[in-house]
């Protein structure tokens, strides 16, 4: 039966609500500062009473260093009942149910806002906020004394005449802590496993139980509010929440209320599934918990809002903004009445809100005649019909590499057609954007689509190809972007199937393994969450070490052994290298480059030889023909004519298990939302690093300059290492750090290895800002970092003359650094980063760039006399790169930053690249390769060798498991 707003509802402690609406609880800041009820706070909910089923009060402390925020209402001592009973007695006077909630900020209760006191937590570890303070653990003692305090809270709330309390089990704050894995790292009875994390929450209830009845106080309402999930890893997912729920529907709730910004809400943590939560919340309820009420919250204005949420399956909307703007809000809808979106700047005092909450709620007010002015604005736009300027017209794309040549036609109405030459763009990085986005603008006649994940700058350069074109064709492109998104349907469609093997994430270890599985004749799926296989080889400079390799051999390198490039990666590795693993690497690399040749297809730079590098010994890096996109096509068209089934735009959500905790296949979804419930025998995660997921990252590793894909996000490790799984992992707190990024955007670089590697040979020099040099510009990465580490300001300078910046110029494009980005960069000479600075004479750079000006001129003359002799006598720099003096200018400086992609660490694979569980137990089923296993390289890995590892590993882990299938 539907539900209706205005049907009464009982709820199971027997009372009755008159309607399905509660005001949300929202925070005044407005107390007096030992936390008591001011005359303002009873006015201003008393002038919001009445005709909603319940007000729910905001959060009130229940212990006084509970504080999570100034002006926060206390109901921590008995003095306080006085003023939380004026304020009851308002409520329930103007004819609504008066709820109460009850919370305390645990570690986030910050000294400033409790007197200086320490803050308290599960365990000692901050919140993940700028300058949280560590919280000191609580002892077994202080934990039941805090459940004790919410106890006393409910009994306060009683005597001062409330109908209920809602338990604030949300926002971060103490019992949310308690059961969520990165605020409570507990090894006793109330932490480690979530049925030990839930204890709290369940004790916090049965402690107000007891109180209600100890009172004998009938028809007390109690909830509980949750946040659904945190963004924290590890943290609170959907699935733990929904245990949770279901545990605490055994104690009897009254309700369960949601804390989120939208009622329809999908989740935060997989961007990728829009699934609202709440369907997921009814698929996943117990029987006792479907008995419970569910509160909505969240973007509930206007009737239809609340009719919407009662149809999606909520049984109760709170609503926040409604209130505050509107406070007879109930009425104004049953009269069918629009409900403004922004408060009239000059009616705070008729709202009766409190100055501290109208400051808050600053962007919900506004002045009114400007807002319509905007909104009529849209609505006009939003009616205006096109003409074009019928023809086509030829105007660029701006893609990951290059700029690309797109030519857009126009009938006197309709954008017809849009076509990009990509030929030079990165095969497949960016194919869905030329495809699908041409189909959308062209369906939907709008350029309000959505980028295309993993493909965000070439997706925004195609739209801003056709709003140029646009411009051309005589129409205003404004038009198009107020138009309706195409509607991507929600497809709720499951689908079981069986394989052999799945493979989670598309990159080069995740090719290796499905192509070398397929060919050994096992049923294969390749699962990738973007709209493209190759991941972070796709877009870089494509070097990989070959030793022991037939191409090895061919270029002239016959006495290279696999020991010897044991102890160069050890050496670099500072020794934390694991063994085996390494050993695994070096014994089976060159068979791993043959395959890739002979069966793969995959074309190597012979021409371009073998690499010199300071970090081996002899000669064993080589680099792809055209680079990482280069490997990536010829592994596309490998893939496209094998037996592999490859599901683009689908992300892995969840390992299956059975009851003896071996891997037994995986639920996926697509980003239409079809569910693959995936048997399969084996496993093999091959999902990359964690490098764009802070929360995974060590505090140092996070302060250097990210430059890999966005999609690095940790998911393989997250889901391995949930409960459960278990998986274990090592040396998460390192990285591969280079010293040679640019600074594109804040806290993102990109590589100039390339260049630096094809100047260097001859020329070019590394200064610091003092326009001195301070290195040997042909050592090693690693010898060059710790000298950039040093710097004060953590950034060297590569000098460049004219002839050497344009070869520099031309060989930086293979890392997505395009002329037209340089250009800019120079345009702006140095006041912005990426700081490239140019002018006709060493003394004017140096002035430029606020180094001493002699120095960078004394600098120069000094190296190119050690050219002249043939001897660095300052850094020993080989007389084969000291090739050419720096000759005439114009000059440059380019900036040199440290930069990371790679994480070393990951999780503990044996020598079968099965995964190994916390207690040192193989984890059947499940395998891993790639840079998502922790160890190889130790604390650093030289140049190639990230590439080699990914691609030996994903296809030994191929001929493991057909292995293991022969037994």
């Amino acid at each position: 039966m539907a539900k209706e707003i205005f049907d009464k509802l009982k709820l199971k402690s027997g009372a009755t609500l008159k309607n399905r609406i509660f005001m949300a609880p929202m925070t005044t800041q407005s107390a007096f500062y030992d936390g008591g009820i001011t005359d303002e706070i009873v006015k201003y909910y008393e002038h919001r009473a009445g005709e909603a089923g319940a007000i729910v009060v905001e959060s009130c402390f229940v212990e006084k260093h509970g504080r999570g925020f100034p002006g926060a209402i206390g109901i921590d001592s008995d003095d306080k009942i006085y003023g939380v009973t004026k304020l009851a007695t308002a409520i329930k006077n103007s004819g609504s149910k008066a709820l109460i909630q009850l919370y305390h900020a645990g570690r986030m209760a910050w000294p400033e806002y409790n007197g200086g006191a320490e803050p308290v937590a599960p365990s000692p570890v901050a919140a993940l906020r700028p300058n949280a303070p560590v919280p000191r653990e609580m002892s077994e003692e202080q934990i039941l004394a805090m459940i004790q305090m919410f106890a006393d809270g409910a009994k306060r709330a009683i005597k001062a005449g409330f109908d209920g309390v809602e338990i604030h089990g949300a926002n971060t704050f103490i019992v949310q802590q308690f059961f969520s894995p990165h605020s409570n790292r507990r090894e006793d009875r109330w932490g480690g496993n979530r049925e030990n994390r839930a204890r709290f929450a369940i004790e916090v209830l049965e402690a107000i139980k007891k109180v209600v009845k100890e009172s004998k106080k009938e028809n007390f309402i109690i909830g509980y509010r949750f946040s659904p999930e945190e963004l924290e890893i590890p943290g609170i997912r959907f699935e733990d929440t929904m245990y949770l729920l279901n545990e605490l529907a055994k104690h009897d709730l009254d309700y369960v209320h949601f804390s989120m910004g939208i009622y329809t809400r999908s989740s935060i943590v997989d961007t990728d599934d829009p699934e609202e939560l709440i369907t997921q919340f009814l698929a996943r309820r117990s029987s006792e918990l479907a008995k419970i009420p569910v509160v909505g919250v969240g973007g509930i204005l206007q009737r239809k809002d609340v009719e919407e949420a009662l149809k999606l399956g909520y049984d109760i909307v709170s609503v926040g903004k409604g209130f505050l703007i509107e406070p007879r809000w109930v009425s104004a809808i049953k009269a069918d009445k629009a409900v403004p979106d922004f408060a009239d700047k000059n009616l705070q005092h008729e709202l009766l809100i409190p100055a501290p909450l109208w400051d808050f709620m600053s962007y919900m007010v506004s002045d009114p005649e400007i807002e319509k002015a905007k909104h009529e604005r849209i609505k006009k736009l939003q009616q205006v019909k096109l003409e074009f300027k019928e023809g086509s017209y030829d105007v660029e794309a701006r893609g990951h590499n290059n700029s690309l040549p797109m030519k857009v036609t126009f009938s006197k109405n309709k954008i017809e057609k849009i076509e990009v030459d990509n030929s030079e763009e990165s095969e497949g990085l960016s194919e869905q954007v030329f495809k699908r986005l041409p189909k959308q603008i062209i369906e939907g006649q709008t350029l309000n689509v959505d980028a295309i994940s993993g493909a965000s700058s070439s997706s925004k350069g195609l739209i801003e190809g056709v709003e140029e074109a646009v411009k051309l064709a005589g129409a205003d492109p404004e038009v198009l972007y107020v138009r309706p998104k195409p509607v991507v349907k929600w497809v709720k469609e499951v689908v079981e199937e069986e394989t052999d093997v799945i493979i989670i994430g598309g990159g080069a270890a995740g090719i290796a393994s499905a192509l070398r599985a397929d060919e050994l004749g096992l049923r294969v799926t390749l699962i990738e969450k973007q709209s493209f296989i190759g991941g972070a080889i796709s877009i870089s400079g494509g070097n990989q070490v070959v030793i022991g390799s037939k191409l090895q051999k061919e270029l002239g390198v016959t006495d290279d052994t696999p020991e010897l490039m044991f102890e160069d990666f050890m050496k670099n590795g500072n020794n934390k290298n694991v063994p085996e693993l390494l050993n695994l690497l070096a014994n089976n690399v060159g068979q791993t480059t043959d395959w890739l040749t002979d069966y793969v297809g995959v074309e190597y730079d012979l021409k371009g030889g073998l690499h010199v590098l300071a970090e081996y010994r002899k000669d064993r890096e080589l680099a792809y023909n055209h680079g990482g996109h280069g490997f990536a096509g010829a592994a596309r068209n490998k893939i496209a004519n094998s037996n592999v089934r490859l599901l683009l735009q689908t992300k892995a959500k969840e390992l299956i298990l059975d009851n003896n905790g071996n891997v037994t296949g995986l639920i996926a979804r697509e980003e239409t939302g079809r569910k693959h419930i995936i048997s399969a025998k084996a496993v093999i995660l091959t999902t990359g690093g964690y490098g764009n997921n802070k929360q995974l990252l060590s505090k140092e590793l996070g302060k250097v300059l990210f430059y890999g894909t966005k999609s690095s996000n940790g998911e393989g490790l997250v889901m391995a290492t949930k409960e459960g799984v278990d998986a274990a992992t090592r040396l998460m707190e390192y990285g591969k750090i280079y010293p040679n990024g640019i600074e594109v955007s804040k806290g993102y670089a990109k590589s100039t290895i390339g260049g630096n590697i094809v100047v260097l040979r001859e020329n070019g020099l590394l200064v610091n800002k003092f326009g001195v040099r301070v290195v040997n510009e042909r050592a090693s990465n690693h010898d060059i970092l710790d000298v950039l580490m040093e710097q004060e300001d953590q950034t060297l300078y590569i000098l460049l003359d004219q002839e050497h910046f344009d070869i520099f110029k031309e060989a930086v494009a293979e890392g997505g650094i395009s002329e037209q980005d340089i250009e800019r960069w120079l345009d702006n000479n140095g006041e912005t980063t990426p700081q490239f600075f140019h002018a006709d004479t060493l003394e004017k750079l140096a002035e430029l760039a606020h180094m001493p000006q002699e120095s960078l001129s004394q600098t120069v003359s000094r190296y190119n006399s050690f050219v002249k002799n043939g001897k660095d006598e300052d850094f020993n720099r080989e007389l084969r790169f000291l090739q050419k003096e720096v000759g005439s200018g114009p000059y440059y400086l380019v900036e040199q930053k440290p930069r990371f992609a790679t994480t070393m660490g990951g999780l503990v694979v044996n020598d079968s690249l099965e995964v190994v569980n916390k207690k040192g137990t193989v984890i059947n089923g499940l395998y891993a390769a790639g840079e998502v296993v922790g160890g190889v390289m130790g604390t650093d890995s030289p140049s190639g060798a990230n590439n080699a590892w990914a691609l030996t590993s994903g296809k030994l882990a191929a001929e493991s498991i057909k292995s293991k299938f022969k037994k």
